[in-house]
């Protein structure tokens, strides 16, 4: 975690993310992207759209509205499904998701006979304050003793929950009684950073965020509907269902995926493009998700861009195109990565896939902390659109004169074809779904290195990022800050910006290796360097980032040069 908190730190001092609204104390979970990182997203960025969308035949792209109507997500489900089950720590306050928090962790102790429960606080004042809370109000009569920041809470025995997270008991010990408990519920999990136990009930928390789009201020109407001579004596569920009632018609949200605006607009995309399954949808966008815990700098946040592809298969060649995305979507990860180790695909178990899924593959970063999920592929079926038929009568099924087998498909399920003619059906649904946040953050850490300079020096730090992500292409830099040096940098510098690339001109009055190790930080994969010779004959020093190796030529094939480097003749 170290060379993690590293990484942060050159981000932020070198311009890739910046923490959102710092002048007036930050907001939670919001980054702005800097210069670079702007650069480093829009690469990415680029690099997907062009293999899905520039280099086929079977594929456009769509930007859909992210104000989502309540029709459309109560129709997918998102309404009533989208939740993740929400636990607050009555101790630290903090809330959590309870599938992703740790088990308990114990002390063998010779004085107690369960062992004890070390409690994490940040510092020995709020652990003194929270043993108080323990004792006097959250757990009263329970034998704690302070240890520095730890509170450890003894123990006489420990049951461990059944498979259904049901039947777990802690028995404390009795400070007044010691061969007395104190019992507690124990459901398998607990606060994440400070290991108490002290939690409440899981409950479900919808994670979509839900505003209104009315030139009454809605906060005008709950006071009206809640506090009307109708509602009055009511239970606060039936005043709540009242004022949702009153709230419905111009209540919208920030849509929580881009593929709703995808399924919608099918029927339209059809139409004006003349295409027929099997094709694609791709779309780049925002999206908004009120996460419980936000971690790991732009790792979870509550906005976030999303790269996804819906693409639109006959129910009867589903297998094929599922396993013919699943293997695609890998191969781009692995062609930008350093170390191709750290990426993998797992398959998702039947019990943790969505309800609408048949089949779904993770791709995954080894991240610091861990295994992270950066990509979804996923076997959506027709729920989607069946969804969408059966509330909004769109015409979303397909129909043709006879069945017809693509000639790339290999694997066919013939139970799954029509034999009515004209053959009608709702077409199937493979889904490619990337967080650009997350894809940005992979690649980041995935090219950053630490080389070691010696003789006491700290490290210094390369970002190896693959040429096609890296923010600046190429940085010119004139051998000293003399006016003549000048006129041939710029040259340079504008023949290379009108191609499209981020070019800077670095003329600081800076010894010319700390110069190229300036820009290694930052993953210029290479430096042009203009000297008294280049004033002679027009040629200039290249060096490359990852080598160092150093060559010299005509400064009008610097273009070229870098053009070879950057091409991608990778085929699909």
């Amino acid at each position: 975690m170290a060379a993690f908190r590293a990484l942060l730190d050159l981000c932020k001092r070198r311009g890739f993310l910046y923490q959102s609204a710092e002048i007036y104390g930050g907001l939670r979970g919001a980054y702005d992207y800097g210069p670079l990182g702007v650069e480093l997203k829009k690469n990415i960025l680029n690099s997907w759209w062009q293999r899905h969308v520039y280099w086929r035949d079977d594929v456009v792209g769509l930007d859909t509205s992210i104000l989502t109507p309540h029709p459309v997500l109560k129709a997918s489900g998102h309404v009533d499904e989208f939740t993740d089950l929400l636990v607050d720590c009555v101790l630290t306050k903090e809330r959590f998701r309870p599938d992703k928090a740790p088990t308990l962790e114990f002390i063998s102790s010779k004085d107690t006979p369960g062992g004890r429960i070390p409690v994490e606080a940040p510092d020995k004042a709020t652990a003194k304050a929270w043993q108080q809370l323990i004792q006097e109000q959250i757990a009263p009569g329970i034998q704690t003793t302070l240890e520095g920041k730890r509170i450890m809470l003894h123990v006489n025995s420990f049951v461990k929950p059944d498979a259904k997270g049901e039947g777990g008991r802690i028995d404390f010990v009795s400070a007044s009684m010691p061969e007395q408990s104190i019992s507690l519920e124990y459901n398998g999990y607990v606060e994440p950073n400070s290991n108490s136990p002290f939690l409440t009930a899981s409950r479900p928390f919808n994670l979509m965020f839900k505003t209104f789009l009315d030139p009454i201020d809605p906060i005008d109407r709950v006071i009206q509907t809640a506090t009307s001579q109708e509602q009055q004596n009511k239970s606060q569920g039936a005043i709540r269902e009242a004022v949702d009632q009153v709230l419905k018609p111009s209540t919208v949200y920030l849509r929580p995926e881009t593929a709703q605006g995808v399924f919608i607009n099918f029927e339209q995309v059809t139409r004006t493009m003349n295409k027929r399954p099997p094709f694609g949808i791709a779309q780049v966008g925002k999206s908004f998700r009120n996460e419980i815990r936000l971690e790991h700098g732009i790792f979870r946040t509550p906005e976030f861009e999303q790269l996804e592809l819906e693409y639109f298969i006959p129910p009867w060649e589903s297998s094929h195109w599922f396993k013919y995305w699943r293997e695609l979507r890998f191969k781009w990860w692995l062609e930008h990565a350093c170390h191709k180790e750290n990426f993998r695909q797992r398959d998702h178990e039947k019990n943790e896939m969505a309800h609408y899924a048949s089949s779904c593959t993770d791709v995954e970063y080894k991240y610091p902390w861990g295994w992270g999920e950066v990509e979804g592929v996923a076997h959506r079926g027709n729920y989607d659109l069946t969804q969408h038929i059966k509330n909004s009568n769109a015409a979303f099924e397909v129909v043709e004169d006879e069945v017809r087998v693509s000639p790339s498909v290999m694997e066919v399920d013939e139970c799954l074809i029509p034999t009515e003619k004209p053959a009608r059906y709702v077409p199937h649904v493979i889904e490619s779904s990337c967080g650009l946040n997350r894809t940005m953050l992979a690649y980041l850490c995935d090219a950053f290195h630490q080389v070691s300079e010696g003789n006491n020096k700290p490290p210094r730090s390369i970002l190896r990022l693959h040429p096609r992500l890296a923010p600046v292409k190429c940085a010119v830099m004139p051998l000293t800050g003399k006016p003549e040096f000048m006129p041939l940098a710029e040259s340079i510098a504008k023949s290379l910006r009108r191609r499209g690339w981020f070019t800077m001109v670095e003329a600081q009055k800076l010894k010319i290796g700390k110069r190229y190790y300036r820009h290694d930080e930052i993953g210029t994969p290479w430096c042009v360097t203009v000297d008294y010779q280049s004033l002679e004959d027009e040629t200039v020093t290249i060096r490359d980032r990852d080598t160092g190796n150093q060559q010299r030529m005509h400064w009008r094939d610097i273009q070229r040069f870098i053009g070879d480097k950057l091409m991608d003749d990778e085929e699909l």
